[in-house]
């Protein structure tokens, strides 16, 4: 995943629990990693340092920045069909490390084979 595709997904999943009214600050969460990242403290099972080295500024003001335009229903069109995010040539190194077709097909039944 490309940084800046990895950076829009994080915001959009730690924002999530205050989006859907479950909490007032991101931070609040008990299960999410916002709060070590807003301290710059990990602990056994986090550490913030790879993340916040990426993110110029404090990660609350980060967090904060409205997502661009599209980005939210593309993150969500991608956990949908489970399909990785990134543009062609991400995906087609990632193709090529697991053998895999990743690319969306067409839509619609499949051709039959001719006998």
């Amino acid at each position: 995943m490309q940084q800046s595709h990895l950076l829009a997904c994080i915001r959009y999943i730690e924002m999530n629990p205050m989006r859907a009214g479950l909490v007032d600050a991101p931070d609040k969460w008990p299960w999410s990693n916002t709060a070590a990242h807003i301290s710059g403290h990990g602990d056994g099972l986090v550490k913030p340092e790879p993340l916040l080295a990426m993110v110029k500024e404090d990660w609350k003001s980060f967090l904060v920045k409205t997502l661009e335009t599209g980005i939210a229903e593309t993150i969500r069109k991608h956990e949908r069909t489970g399909r990785p995010m990134g543009d062609g040539a991400f995906i087609e190194v990632l193709e090529g490390i697991t053998g895999l077709r990743l690319k969306a097909g067409k839509p619609g039944p499949k051709p039959k084979p001719m006998n």
